[in-house]
């Protein structure tokens, strides 16, 4: 190897010999190692603070940057000297033991230095004399052939030369005492990414994906038509950039489809002609094969088992599939995390997630499928994994509880696989527990079609199980409803039926407020009317004797949703005078059970309903507020419909003064209807046509055009924006209220009072009387102390009973 020394600047040069010479004949600085960054580094601006935080602790003596083969840690630990550099008067040397082809020859040159140091450390600090001030580095990279002999050459280097800063980079960490483990992940694949362009194109591995191919193609583009198989390929490797740098440079000669159609194929591999300045691998199989000739039999045994999971898995998973899974499988599990082959993760409750690398686990599989443990393995994995979905569909009879599995993608790949074994077991029972927590985990069309399509396979082989068949039938029309599918209705009437046949009153509740939903979303208003109502009859009505009556919590729930939603029905009947009843009997049940939060729909449909039936600056504060509270909301069906309503609201009192703002805030909310997997209801669709029809007429062809792309962008506070902003005179409130109260509160106090008991917040109440919103509070605070209330639900039934 030849010597030289990085990052030093060309003046300081004969001054920064000390430290190579104390290495000499033994340092690596290839031209361009640090300098040379063929492509931008994406989707690591988190990681680089993190080694940068790392790196600037004082006593940062030693810090590893470790994570799995091909992950990107040279190129990772290169950018971060290319951009900061050693830091004033520092210096960097290399130590790249990738560029050793005989790992002998590294061995010997590592027992050499070792030798250097026991002799005294006399030349190490003569070296470092010569060096003077400056914080400087010694990298050593691709150590893991000589991981057992650089350990303790490095313990005794840091007690020699505490000043310097070693930076170890490789798959595996050392172990040493106060060592600094900085670990990276592959990059991010999008899940639960809109599907749209925009969303796609700024996902890490997709844009990694478009520069390398830009690199041997440069007219190539990200388009609507290969997005998906780029995002598809991206995800076949499970984000590690160096399997996508080889997947984008076959581009060349090939467009994506045809790449992915190959690779899921099992064809071929990727591969790569060119030397690569930081990877030693020549290509993905030449990556796995390296990584597998490095595990203990134990450690590949294991693997192979934990192969069986399709996506990430917890510690607790592995114990519940694995036979045997003891005190030495948890070892060895912690070895192969010390190895980079077992990537962990914290999941969203907290608890520990581990996944493999895709083409590590690829090669694995293979390799498990041949033993003859594999049936009852993946017996195991269907098992488990069905225990865990029945604790969100309803356990077995007699099955004990199990943990509710996490929503999201951790768990839902291996669903997915579970669903498919007991497919092929042909039992439906299974598949339809499966397939009911796949449901709850689905987001956005495709996967609201995959479910549909399971959930249907389900309806095929059979379930014998009464109440599961309606529950299945259920959840059949609620999908094909989500996904605006005629059969949606078909469904659900089936499950209203089977659920009746079955005495279950809550599910057929259920039934008849999805139907009801299904004919509003068809525009069919009378019909969405009689089974909003018969719903709330059903409710209303004593339960039947043996049979399973909607009663307690969830049947108060459900009443509240369809008293809301008969509002919603007949608002857009044009009935504004029943709505608004509605809407406040809603409202009160909401916060007669004092959940705020919950009341948030009703105080909406409320607002948009007295928005419709009365053009004021009191009404417009009242909807604004709502609109407000529902966007600081995670994705709920109110939003795009909140955005459609204040648009159809303001096109109706011709009230428009921005029509470019007018067009993107529908684009917004088309955004919001895709994301969430929401159908338009057809009497918003038949309104919002005609003003997107108008707000065309009024604007340039390229000024809508630009309008309607940017909702895709625009924050829902700028959307707001549409809403003149008026100052209001203040109110006087209804004399009428119990004498008692009356002559004990003030006017100003009593009319507070009575907004409060309205459901009003107290920034509408200040706009609504023309006083600052701490003015409010204040008033609040007297009417509460005098009424000897202790929250606004208490001020509302105080005033209601006198």
């Amino acid at each position: 190897m030849s010597a030289g020394v990085v990052v030093a600047p060309k003046e300081e040069h004969e001054e920064a010999l000390g430290l190579a010479d104390l290495f000499a004949g033994r340092t690596t600085s290839p031209a361009g190692y640090i300098g040379a960054t063929p492509t931008s580094l994406i989707g690591r601006a988190r990681d680089l603070d993190r080694l940068a935080a790392a790196l600037a602790t004082p006593d940062a003596g030693l810090v590893t940057v470790t994570g799995p083969a091909g992950v990107g840690k040279s190129r990772l630990v290169m950018e971060y000297f290319r951009r900061l550099g050693p830091g004033p008067g520092g210096t960097v040397e290399v130590f790249d033991f990738g560029q050793v082809t005989d790992t002998a020859v590294g061995a010997l040159m590592l027992r050499q230095l070792k030798e250097q140091f026991h002799e005294g450390s006399t030349s190490v600090r003569s070296a470092l004399e010569r060096l003077g001030p400056g914080r400087h580095t010694v990298l050593f990279d691709h150590y893991e052939d000589v991981a057992d002999e650089l350990a303790p050459l490095l313990a005794e280097f840091r007690r020699s030369c505490p000043q310097v800063r070693i930076v170890t980079v490789g798959t595996a960490r050392l172990g040493l005492y106060g060592e600094r483990v900085v670990r990276l992940r592959p990059l991010a694949t999008g899940n639960g990414v809109p599907a749209d362009l925009p969303a796609v194109a700024r996902i890490p591995a997709v844009e990694l994906f478009v520069q390398c191919a830009r690199a041997v193609r440069p007219e190539f583009k990200l388009t609507a038509a290969n997005s998906r198989h780029v995002l598809a390929l991206c995800r076949l490797v499970g984000g590690l950039p160096f399997a996508i740098e080889l997947a984008a440079a076959q581009v060349k000669l090939a467009e994506p489809d045809l790449i992915l159609e190959r690779f899921e194929r099992g064809a071929g591999d990727l591969t790569r002609l060119d030397r690569h300045p930081y990877s030693r691998h020549a290509g993905v199989s030449d990556m796995v094969a390296w990584v597998f000739a490095r595990l203990q039999p134990d450690e590949r045994a294991l693997l192979d088992q934990l192969a069986v999971f399709e996506g990430p898995f917890t510690t607790r998973a592995a114990a519940g599939v694995l036979a045997g899974f003891d005190a030495a499988g948890y070892r060895t599990m912690e070895r192969l995390i010390d190895a980079s082959v077992l990537v962990p993760d914290e999941r969203h409750d907290g608890e520990l997630s581990l996944s493999i690398p895709s083409p590590v686990r690829s090669a694995a599989v293979r390799s498990l499928a041949r033993q003859p443990g594999y049936p009852a393995l993946r017996r195991a994995h269907g098992e488990y994994f069905r225990t865990l979905a029945a604790a969100r569909t309803g356990p077995e009879p007699g099955a004990a509880a199990a943990p509710r599995p996490a929503p999201g993608p951790e768990t839902q790949a291996d669903l997915l696989a579970a669903f498919g074994y007991w497919r092929e077991a042909g039992d439906g029972r299974s598949m339809a527990v499966l397939a009911g927590a796949l449901r709850e985990q689905s987001a956005g069309t495709a996967q609201i079609r995959q479910c549909l399509r399971l959930t249907e396979e389900v309806l095929r082989t059979g379930v014998e199980d009464a109440r599961l068949h309606a529950r299945t039938l259920e959840a059949a029309g609620e999908l094909a409803m989500r996904l605006g599918s005629a059969a949606a209705r078909g469904y659900l009437a089936q499950a209203r039926d089977a659920h009746r046949a079955v005495h279950d009153d809550a599910g057929v509740v259920r039934c008849l407020g999805l139907l009801g939903d299904e004919a509003y979303t068809a525009g069919d208003l009378e019909r969405a009317r009689r089974r909003f109502e018969e719903g709330l009859a059903v409710l209303a009505a004593p339960t039947r004797p043996g049979g399973a009556g909607a009663t307690g919590d969830a049947a108060a729930a459900a009443g509240r949703y369809l008293t809301r939603r008969l509002a919603v029905v007949l608002r857009e009947a044009g009935n504004l005078a029943r709505a608004d009843e509605l809407a406040r009997t809603a409202l009160a049940a909401e916060l007669g059970r004092e959940d705020f939060g919950g009341a948030v729909p009703a105080r909406y449909v409320l607002a948009s309903v007295r928005l419709l039936e009365h053009d004021s600056a009191e009404t417009r504060a009242l909807f604004a507020d709502a609109a407000e509270q529902i966007g600081g909301l995670p994705d709920v069906a109110e939003q795009p419909e909140c955005l459609e309503l204040l648009a159809i609201a303001l096109y109706k009192w011709r009230r428009i003064t921005d029509w470019r703002l007018l067009t993107a805030t529908l684009g917004l909310a088309e955004r919001l209807r895709r994301r969430q997997g929401l159908t338009r209801p057809r009497p918003l669709t038949d309104l919002t046509t005609a003003i997107l029809a108008t707000a065309s007429q009024e604007l340039t062809a390229d000024d809508y055009t630009w309008a309607w792309r940017s909702g895709a962008d625009l924050s829902w506070e700028a959307a707001m924006r549409l809403m003149p902003a008026e100052e209001t005179k203040p109110a006087v409130a209804a004399p009428e209220v119990p004498d008692d109260i009356a002559d004990i509160l003030t006017k100003r106090e009593l009319e507070v009072a009575l907004l409060v008991s309205e459901g009003l917040t107290n920034r509408v109440i200040a706009r609504k009387l023309g006083i600052a919103e701490w003015t409010v509070v204040n008033h609040l605070r007297k009417v509460m102390r005098k009424l000897g209330c202790q929250s606004r639900v208490q001020v509302t039934r105080r005033l209601a009973v006198g």
